[in-house]
């Protein structure tokens, strides 16, 4: 199939009947051709897991259960020398046979003095360029002194882009994250948010020192959220765990929330409080405030998909909770529970509230259990013990 170079400008219609490549990938599923950045700290592994990605792509091998097509791999290689990477690549390949498709380098201009023509020049003399690396950004920047950082790591990646973009390969830039911790891991990477704003697909390191398992979170334009667990051995990083973001989430949904939805389940229509539930499940190692956060706030991954609906109102003094099943039909999203008066005290016990007895018991005595002030006499309809 040919595919067309569109104009700059270009209507939806058109848009949407023109033919257009796929996103063309150096790894499958985790390396897309653009701008990406490599952060991880400081003498964590960074550069020998690089120089072993780039081996494995220009010699065709396997990453990570993913196949890859060989292509040549340009590694700027500026923190070493010649001797350094002759060692390493001996370490890696293990006698093995080295690949041509893998072009080394130790010097080269800065962005803006040289280093687009250089790269230019490189890619017309070697054939089929599919990576080119940069080891490390700090060693090939220029800073100006006019702007502010922002504009200048905006610019200077931008510049890099547009090469990418250009010949349609993968420019992967080699970088260190900042010592400050924060609760977004990209927001680690040293510098401003201008380096991720350029970049297509960013992928953050993290490893404690000496350890010999890491995490690698990969973000991007063209790809799915996930995270990478690997482990190294002889100075090759291993896969052992994948998740996407989605099963990253799952995993954090606390054990009682699935506990309770499938009691729930098990049971149909449910009416208490927070602290009743927890005992008719059989849950011991959450509070009711804890339990009533997280249910809320992970709604959408533990009942939703069990089709379980439910509504709070407080009363008395009291949060009660209602759990109802989703038909279908809608009916169930007409209840309002505040026209449920005494709902939390059924008129028989039922299996999902062991306090039920209790409740009637009180109310025989026109007395409140949960407030022992008076009982509100019923203003509605008795509700629906089911």
């Amino acid at each position: 199939m040919n595919y067309e170079k569109l104009p700059k400008a270009i209507s939806a219609e058109e848009l949407l009947s023109t033919p257009l490549p796929p996103v063309k990938w150096i790894i499958p599923g985790l390396l897309p051709a653009g701008l990406a950045l490599f952060a991880g700290p400081s003498k964590a592994g960074k550069s020998w897991l690089t120089l072993w990605l780039c081996l494995q792509i220009a010699q065709g091998n396997p990453v990570w259960n993913r196949e890859i097509e060989p292509r040549t791999v340009l590694y700027f290689s500026l923190e070493d020398t010649f001797n350094r990477l002759q060692n390493r690549i001996f370490q890696l390949i293990d006698g093995g046979d080295a690949p041509e498709r893998l072009i080394l380098q130790t010097e080269c201009p800065s962005i803006g003095q040289g280093l687009e023509e250089q790269v230019e020049s490189l890619i017309h003399t070697y054939r089929d360029v599919g990576l080119i690396v940069i080891d490390t950004l700090q060693k090939v920047r220029v800073s100006d002194g006019n702007g502010g950082m922002y504009a200048n790591d905006y610019k200077e990646a931008g510049a890099l882009k547009k090469l990418a973009d250009k010949y349609g390969i993968c420019i992967l830039l080699i970088h260190h994250l900042r010592k400050q911790t924060a609760s977004d891991p990209f927001d680690q990477i040293s510098g401003s948010t201008g380096l991720m704003g350029v970049a297509d697909t960013s992928w953050v390191m993290q490893r404690k020192r000496m350890s010999q398992t890491a995490d690698i979170l990969l973000t991007g334009r063209d790809m799915d959220d996930r995270t990478l667990h690997l482990r190294e051995e002889n100075c090759v990083w291993t896969l052992e765990d994948e998740e996407t973001a989605e099963e990253r989430e799952i995993k954090a949904v606390p054990d009682y929330l699935w506990k309770a939805a499938e009691y729930i389940e098990s049971v149909g229509n449910w009416q208490g409080t927070a602290s009743e539930l927890l005992a008719a499940a059989g849950i011991e190692n959450a509070k009711p405030n804890q339990f009533t956060y997280n249910m809320a706030k992970y709604f959408d991954k533990v009942f939703e998909p069990k089709n379980i609906r439910y509504k709070t109102h407080r009363k008395n003094k009291v949060r009660l909770l209602s759990f109802y099943g989703d038909d279908g039909d809608g009916g169930d999203d007409d209840i309002d529970i505040t026209q449920l008066s005494g709902w939390g005290i059924p008129e028989r016990p039922t299996p999902s509230s062991p306090s039920s007895l209790g409740a009637l018991e009180g109310s025989k005595h026109g007395r409140s259990v949960a407030t022992g002030q008076p009982a509100e006499k019923p203003t509605g309809p008795a509700p629906n013990p089911c």
